[in-house]
């Protein structure tokens, strides 16, 4: 039951952590800036004045997003600018201008009515999608609708004076003009309502390394302005109006993490258990941009390098393979010879305009999504391959096939990169002709088939979010069961020891890619199931590479082989917790 705002006693909500990282803080309340009324009709003779009024908003939005674009390029570097040409696209998008003037002119409608409805069936075809990268994108377009009918209105922009130094937004979602418009040197954590991974202003707060934790429900009704605030971005917790005590233990450990991350950032030296075992730590990243950051922390490579964000470049076609090759041979410069694992593309085809218009589709996870896609498109696939192939001359880049659950999928995805392989012999273009292909396990059937499909792959890229969302039958980013999504349940840890047990007998290296290992705790029992691969997010490398150093595989696989005798949930968590007391690193999954 939801506690009242009247009720200001402790209390502890359970999210999605989206940005890792502990933070304590006082909480301030972001109200929506569109409040106010706006007229919905105008009269014939108003027209020209309101096209002019438009025109003026569009202008003075520009310049807004310009001044944002310039700030973000001298705080976090030139390459975090294609954030902000997401929004001037969809700004100057002649689709939607046409159509904003269209009713303004045929349906008399004022330019703040014009904006909202034309822009709403484009807010609600994106949303309707499954898909997180592009559910977000619902999120850009609301963003900039939001932006335009504030400048129509000439409306002010909130006033910062008198914000604590600790600040802990409380928002329904993160979007990137709150990043911007805040002074961030005060913000100390986000906790929103609505968000994903791949929504910009997560992005820029993960680069910003403030904690995030989503999905918590009924925020008016359980948090208010100057609550004290513990955000907890690693295990998604929050906790609300702490005890002194709670705050003295959180203290203590954000001081244990600072100190850590002061000691290892930069720290390239290799990840070594008490016990001597050799553990590779690699970064998760989303765009090239993030690459450098990932290997300054002690990353030994890119564990993970989504290519979806290659595909928005052009929202009309595909990018071209020569675009694609540069991005890709970037990357490969940028690793200098430690390995970066390319996913190949990972969203539904209906989803991309160029394959199938997007207004009025939807799909689910269940769909048509990665390898599927690539072999339903085997045009576009082979151009993607033969950029990485291409790519591949000038660095250790690997081939990785997501959501395989047959056999057939990777012996025809391997036909065509076999295809692309001798296009490239015969016109004399360099590439290694030894790359290795691996596949994602992050379904069951995956798990279950994984004798069949190791003889064909070269490594395995275990996708933990995925395989506990489908194990588990709960999206991580509904946030009306986000509190099902559960890394410790006790089906997804024994489908994992699985994936270990057979990597090894089968000779095939296993690396977990998903957020999992991010959590020091989670991390303990993945090397007590004979992972020594772990990719994670950039900025929990450091934390997590200071924790293995503390442990013995011995002590982390006593600890696996307890928990799996473990028949729920709460008795997992119960003996991990007990477990844990000594390192003063609890989790509540």
């Amino acid at each position: 039951m939801t506690q009242s705002r009247r009720d200001r006693s402790p209390q502890e909500l359970s999210g999605v952590g989206l940005s890792p990282g502990v933070s304590i803080g006082t909480a301030y309340e972001v109200e929506p800036q569109i409040v106010a009324l706006y007229p919905i009709r105008i009269a014939s003779d108003e027209v020209t004045r309101e096209l002019e009024r438009l025109r003026a908003a569009l202008k003075e939005s520009r310049l807004q997003l310009e001044k944002a674009r310039g700030k973000l390029e001298a705080e976090l570097g030139k390459e975090h600018s294609h954030i902000i040409d997401a929004h001037l696209l969809i700004l100057e998008d002649p689709v939607l201008l046409e159509e904003i003037e269209r009713k303004i002119q045929e349906e008399l409608q004022s330019p703040e009515r014009a904006v909202r409805e034309a822009a709403e069936k484009w807010i609600s075809a994106y949303r309707s999608l499954e898909d997180p990268f592009f559910r977000e994108r619902g999120s850009d377009v609301e963003e900039v609708v939001q932006r335009l009918i504030f400048n129509l209105m000439e409306l002010d922009s909130q006033g910062h004076e008198g914000l604590p130094e600790d600040l802990i937004l409380v928002v329904p979602e993160a979007s990137l003009f709150l990043l911007v418009e805040y002074p961030l040197e005060r913000v100390k954590g986000l906790v929103v309502q609505r968000g994903g991974t791949t929504s910009h202003g997560i992005i820029i707060a993960r680069s910003y390394q403030i904690p995030v934790v989503a999905g918590i429900q009924n925020l008016k009704e359980v948090i208010r302005t100057g609550d004290t605030l513990i955000v907890d971005g690693t295990s998604g917790m929050v906790q609300v109006r702490p005890s002194e005590r709670e705050i003295r233990n959180y203290q203590a450990r954000v001081r244990q993490e600072q100190k850590i991350q002061q000691e290892l950032v930069g720290d390239t030296s290799p990840c070594l258990t008490s016990d001597g075992q050799r553990i590779y730590l690699y970064a998760n990243v989303e765009i090239d941009s993030e690459v450098p950051l990932g290997l300054k922390l002690g990353g030994g490579g890119i564990g993970l390098f989504r290519t979806e964000y290659v595909y928005m470049k052009d929202k009309q076609k595909p990018v071209s393979e020569e675009q694609q090759f540069k991005i890709y041979k970037h990357l490969a410069t940028m690793v200098a010879g430690r390995p970066a694992h390319i996913r190949t593309l990972d969203f539904g085809g209906e989803r991309h305009p160029y394959f199938s218009p997007i207004l009025g589709e939807t799909d689910t996870a269940l769909g048509l999504r990665g390898i599927r896609l690539s072999l339903r498109y085997p045009d576009i696939y082979r151009e993607q391959i033969r950029a990485i192939l291409r790519g591949s001359a000038y660095g250790n880049l690997k081939i990785v096939l997501p959501m395989v659950s047959d056999v057939d999928e990777v012996v025809q995805a391997k036909r065509l990169i076999q295809v692309a392989k001798e296009e490239l012999l015969e016109e004399g273009v360099a590439f290694n002709e030894e790359i290795e292909v691996g596949i994602m396990v992050e379904v069951p059937a995956a798990v279950i088939m994984l004798e069949s499909l190791c003889p064909h792959v070269d490594f395995l890229a275990v996708g933990t979010n995925d395989l506990i969302q489908y194990t588990l039958a709960a999206s991580r980013t509904d946030d009306r069961i986000a509190n099902l999504f559960k890394p410790l349940h006790p089906a997804v840890l024994k489908s994992l020891h699985r994936v270990a047990q057979v990597a090894a007998a089968e000779g095939v290296l296993a690396l977990i890619c998903g957020e999992v290992a991010s959590h020091p705790v989670y991390a303990r029992l993945l090397i007590g199931m004979g992972f020594r691969h772990l990719s994670m997010s950039p900025f929990a490398i450091p934390e997590v590479k200071g924790r293995l150093r503390e442990i013995s595989c011995l002590e982390a696989a006593a600890m696996v082989e307890e928990v799996l005798r473990q028949a729920t949930l709460e008795e997992v968590e119960d003996y991990v917790n007990e477990f844990m007391k000594k390192q003063k690193t609890a989790v509540t999954s």
